[in-house]
């Protein structure tokens, strides 16, 4: 067992509570102004995901299921989601079981880079609150990429103090290591990827994250090879919209 992988099989249910938390509880509140940046990847993740209809996805670090669930919820045809943590599995399991979705929703506990999917590729790959803790964040994102058909998705961390190091002295108790990026670095990942057209997207606050939307470029239907990538600040306002979309 690594050390990330027994913290997150002990922590399942902080990691649950994010999303399941009672509505209007003191933690539902206390999330929503504290994990902002949690709930914008997800509605930036849905937002690409999208047409979702009959299409399948993969959910990389799924945790407790929630991306899968949502992503079914909206119509895709199968969605897998994979963990090396077997209590969020789980808990990934019962949680699509409940809301009605389990037969459309997969849940494999293995690890990532493991040969567990095979030659499999997927209309979306997606991995949230992941690369945090890769300690090889390109050959990782070159796996993602390798099976995906349409669209890939990723956050990356930033490193914002005081919020920053108390992440890193909480799981560095647990044996576990914090990985945090800045946006030239997420871009020169992603550029590392063959036919790839590149969106960053930025959210910021005390939990600062950038998502990183990876588009083939041979599956595309306009615009020219090789383009630059596109850069999107999320402001206030406009980040306050898109978490309305999933609360």
């Amino acid at each position: 067992m690594t050390p990330t992988k027994g913290y997150f099989d002990v922590h399942q249910d902080d990691w649950d509570g994010i999303y399941n938390a009672p509505r209007g509880s003191v933690r539902a509140r206390l999330n929503r102004r504290l994990r902002r940046s949690v709930w914008g990847r997800m509605a930036l993740a849905l937002d690409a995901a999208r047409p979702i209809e009959g299409r399948t996805a993969l959910d990389v670090g799924c945790g407790p299921g929630e991306l899968s669930i949502r992503l079914a919820e909206r119509g895709a045809s199968r969605v897998v989601g994979i963990d090396s943590a077997v209590e969020m599995i789980n808990v990934a399991k019962a949680r699509a079981q409940s809301r009605g979705v389990a037969e459309r929703c997969h849940f494999m506990h293995a690890d990532f880079l493991s040969d567990a999917l095979g030659d499999e590729r997927f209309d979306y790959t997606i991995a949230l609150g992941v690369f945090d803790y890769q300690d090889d964040a390109s050959a990782f994102l070159r796996r993602m990429w390798r099976h995906t058909r349409m669209r890939l998705v990723a956050s990356f961390p930033r490193n914002v103090p005081p919020r920053s190091w108390l992440r890193r002295l909480w799981h560095g108790a647990y044996g576990s290591r914090i990985h945090y990026y800045g946006a030239s670095r997420v871009l020169a990942l992603g550029g590392e990827l063959e036919n790839a057209r590149l969106r960053e997207h930025s959210i910021g606050g005390s939990d600062s994250t950038d998502v990183l939307v990876c588009e083939r470029t041979d599956q595309s239907a306009s615009g020219p090879l090789g383009a630059p990538p596109a850069l999107k600040q999320w402001s206030g306002a406009e980040l306050q919209t898109l978490l309305e979309s999933v609360w």
